[in-house]
């Protein structure tokens, strides 16, 4: 398989949902609702205090979020005040830092006010606070901080949407890949649970910290789950690729993952057309050797530049070889006579796309019995089907494949293929 063959970078396609993190959303009635409570408690405050606290509601008010933070730091300092009262003045500030857009100062009230909170608090009264942390912190790209509290945010069992994603990809971006599997799956089992389908970001993220954690087997499945769910010729390009790299791939089957790549758009460059058209020729199936060099000469990637008089010496070649195989083809039907010979001649039919009579030479191949290669005749006879419209009978061919693992991978291409079109 041609190394030009995997031009399809994951690690990019996972950054890219990276570079900017997904905003989340706090409603404003949060942050609304911290004043509210700040005004309520005025009346457990001393007058020294209230005053400087009025001043910073009156700039607030005014639109002069620097002020109300000066005033509300001026009643902070204030000597002598109770918990209740300190309570108050934050939320003043807490209000003023936000309005302010001074994240870090808002970052740090408010998770004073959190901590301070008295100890068996009920969830209610900290999952406001926690998302207006949440929000800020990630405004102050504070993002190990938003991590930490978003975590602790959905074990409090908080309800807002935006939370566990934004957690995701913050994670994501930390490379704390395991703790983003581990956020994913449970996203993935909560989505399943509400009947609501997974986005492709959630499984790209998956996908991109499963490969960086090398695990290969579990990388694998949550790219076939996206290809299922999400198809797309960058996808198919992925596995083909990590197929043909795989240590136990049998080079038998070389030409049938060409098959699959020309099948999904992904046969794209001359090499790929010359080495798949080779691969023909050496399985002894010069048709479709002619039919692939046709496709690249009418798409201008053959008989061009410094090789294009090797891409004619091998165009003469297979034409020769077609005109011999067609002078052999009656003798070849006549003398077919055991299973194996009959599989063969079927991949000649295929290879000329002559699937009915191919389907009639498999069917009748895997009946007789012993067959040296039963696996790969299978595959190509649910091949058959499958262009023969037969798409149910096409699949119990596919999975009656047995002991041959390149075959099944490819077999569950071949029907992934079948189900999106």
């Amino acid at each position: 398989m041609s190394s030009s063959l995997s031009f399809f970078s994951f690690f990019n396609l996972a950054q890219s949902g990276q570079q900017k993190l997904r905003c989340l959303r706090v409603g404003a009635l949060l942050l609304l609702s911290l004043a509210a409570s700040a005004n309520a408690q005025m009346a457990a405050v001393r007058p020294e205090v209230a005053k400087s606290l009025q001043l910073a509601q009156d700039a607030l008010n005014a639109g002069q979020a620097e002020n109300a933070i000066t005033h509300a730091q001026e009643a902070l300092s204030i000597q002598g005040g109770t918990d209740a009262e300190k309570a108050v003045i934050q939320r003043t500030l807490a209000v003023a830092a936000l309005n302010a857009k001074n994240f870090s100062l808002a970052v740090s009230t408010l998770e004073a006010m959190i901590q301070e909170l008295p100890e068996g608090s009920p969830a209610e009264q900290k999952l406001p606070l926690i998302e207006n942390l949440l929000s800020a912190s990630q405004q102050a790209k504070d993002l190990p901080r938003l991590a930490t509290w978003a975590q602790t945010y959905l074990k409090l069992d908080g309800s807002n949407p935006s939370v566990r994603p934004v957690l995701i990809q913050t994670l994501s971006v930390l490379n704390r890949h395991a703790e983003v599997v581990q956020e994913v799956k449970e996203k993935i089992r909560l989505d399943e649970a509400a009947k609501v389908k997974t986005p492709e970001s959630d499984w790209r993220l998956l996908a991109f910290s499963q490969r960086q954690l090398k695990d290969d087997a579990a990388y694998n499945n949550t790219l076939k789950i996206l290809l299922q769910n999400y198809p797309s010729k960058a996808y198919w390009a992925e596995l083909i690729a990590r197929l043909a790299r795989q240590a136990n791939f049998n080079p038998r089957f070389e030409l049938d993952l060409y098959r699959i790549q020309e099948l999904t758009g992904n046969l794209v460059e001359t090499l790929e057309y010359v080495d798949m058209a080779n691969f023909a020729l050496k399985a002894g199936l010069p048709s479709e050797a002619a039919r692939v060099v046709e496709l690249a000469y009418a798409a201008g990637l053959m008989g061009k530049g410094s090789d294009a008089f090797n891409h004619q010496k091998l165009r003469q070649q297979i034409q020769q070889d077609v005109k011999d195989d067609e002078k052999a083809l009656p003798t070849l039907e006549k003398s077919a006579k055991d299973a194996n010979a009959f599989a063969s001649l079927a991949n000649v039919y295929a290879s000329q796309q002559k699937w009915d009579q191919a389907h009639v030479l498999y069917s009748k191949a895997l009946a007789m019995g012993g067959l040296r290669r039963e696996a790969e005749t299978r595959l190509h006879a649910g091949i058959a089907l499958h262009k023969l419209g037969q798409k149910v009978e096409a699949v119990k061919m596919w999975d009656s494949i047995k002991g041959e693992a390149t075959a099944v991978d490819l077999a569950h291409l071949w029907k992934t293929w079948q189900s999106q079109n």
